[in-house]
């Protein structure tokens, strides 16, 4: 799939911007890449457009960006309240789930135990 397709998925599912739909998608990318074992990470960065597997890939681990409360990390970076960041979160992560595989998603799902609350 490719990158605007990706962000219209995001924007179909929330009703975002096209701006919006793009921020969204870049903050769960990044904000799952951080979280991911290097391994994992390269393997998630596969199965993204290259726009964002070059995101994936460069991101790296930090005080400012692996904060535990993943919804609190969208706020502060997207400017937005919890119901707003909850809200591109979860459209992103939607739009992710059509693009990369079931099986893909699960080795996320596993390696972020304290997100599946968040990742239905």
């Amino acid at each position: 799939m490719r990158y605007s397709d990706l962000i219209e998925k995001v924007k179909i599912y929330s009703g975002f911007s096209d701006d919006e739909s793009k921020d969204a998608i870049d903050c769960l990318v990044e904000t799952l890449a951080v979280r991911l074992s290097e391994p994992e990470r390269k393997d998630f960065a596969e199965h993204l457009p290259d726009e964002l597997k070059g995101m994936a890939l460069s991101v790296y681990p930090s005080d400012e960006n692996s904060r535990p409360d993943i919804l609190r990390q969208f706020m502060v970076f997207q400017h937005v309240n919890a119901g707003r960041a909850r809200k591109q979160f979860l459209s992103a992560w939607q739009a992710l789930k059509d693009t990369v595989s079931v099986k893909e998603i699960e080795r996320i799902r596993t390696q972020l135990p304290k997100l599946n609350h968040l990742l239905r």
